[in-house]
């Protein structure tokens, strides 16, 4: 795994530079004590002179002041976005992340929907994924639930089992994965893939939609709910291009998505009745119900355990 040192190294220049921080926080204050000559800009052998341990400390520090998780003293888009906010800077909305084709995929607009109140703070390592999840989505999640009247649970479980995330704390870009299998029977194409993470995913994703743009955005899953491109119609969207930008600009919209996708395969039954394997049958396919259905009773017993403990999950 990489250090935060060195991915805080090798995000100037592709991630952030210098003018992109605010000038009173810490880190651009450590950033400066390199810059030998003050003309505001850091050449190679600057950047070695750097103590990226202490601006690495410096933005796990924030972290830990923001409430941001993971708290792992990286400065990724995320954690950018949040210290230019602290400090009154606006999100550089102009910044392009990525592009396929047209796409433009830039940060979002809305990446988290924070609740009020103290973050929740979990025990177990499945009690943490769910606090995580609350903190950062809870408001969304609990507005969205009391709209569909469906309980917050299920949400909170199926996102834990399914992604965790919205997006990819080093990139900014919505959390995805590509199914070659999909593409195949949409684009009558093989092609290569690899896992391996958000970057392997991301390239499968981009060499699918060199050979057949629309059939790869309709065999890859996105954000919070793992929505599948060719489910696009159960959002407001007008097609699945519309989607994936709308899931990529905000975490309301991925929220949306899985309610959406619920009410209109009318999964409600299974919900309020607790048929989780008749949920998982529908919402996740045939294929290893025993397993998605484990994951997801054992996801919801660590939601009803902090819930026992005191955690209120409402707004």
């Amino acid at each position: 795994m990489v250090s935060a040192a060195t991915y805080n190294r090798q995000a100037w220049g592709k991630i952030w530079n210098l003018h992109d921080l605010p000038e009173g926080c810490p880190v651009y204050q450590i950033l400066l004590q390199g810059d030998l000559d003050g003309d505001l800009t850091l050449e190679p052998e600057e950047l070695d002179k750097i103590d990226w341990m202490a601006f690495s400390e410096a933005v796990g520090d924030f972290q830990e002041r923001a409430g941001l998780a993971p708290r792992d003293a990286k400065l990724g888009p995320v954690t950018l976005r949040r210290l230019r906010e602290s400090y009154g800077v606006a999100p550089a909305r102009d910044e392009v992340l990525l592009r396929l084709g047209e796409m433009e995929f830039r940060p979002a607009a809305v990446p988290v929907s924070e609740p009020p109140g103290p973050p929740l703070v979990g025990r177990t390592p499945e009690e943490r994924s769910v606090a995580s999840l609350w903190n950062r989505y809870g408001a969304a999640i609990y507005r969205q639930a009391r709209a569909n009247r469906l309980p917050v649970e299920t949400a909170l479980a199926v996102f834990c089992v399914e992604s965790n995330l919205a997006y990819d704390p080093r990139t900014g870009l919505v959390i995805i994965r590509f199914e070659p299998h999909i593409f195949r029977r949409k684009a009558g194409q093989e092609v290569a893939f690899s896992r391996g993470g958000q970057p392997a995913e991301w390239r499968n994703l981009s060499q699918a939609f060199d050979l057949d743009a629309d059939a790869a955005l309709l065999s890859t899953s996105y954000g919070l709910p793992q929505l599948m491109g060719f489910n696009w119609q159960v959002t407001r969207h007008p097609d699945v291009q519309a989607m994936v930008l709308a899931f990529q600009d905000s975490c309301e919209e991925q929220v949306a998505g899985f309610f959406n996708f619920v009410e209109q395969n009318s999964l409600n039954r299974y919900i309020l009745n607790a048929d989780w394997r008749g949920f998982t049958r529908r919402y996740n396919g045939p294929g290893n119900v025993d397993v998605y259905s484990g994951r997801l009773i054992r996801a919801l017993k660590a939601v009803n355990t902090l819930k026992e403990a005191g955690a209120r999950l409402a707004v």
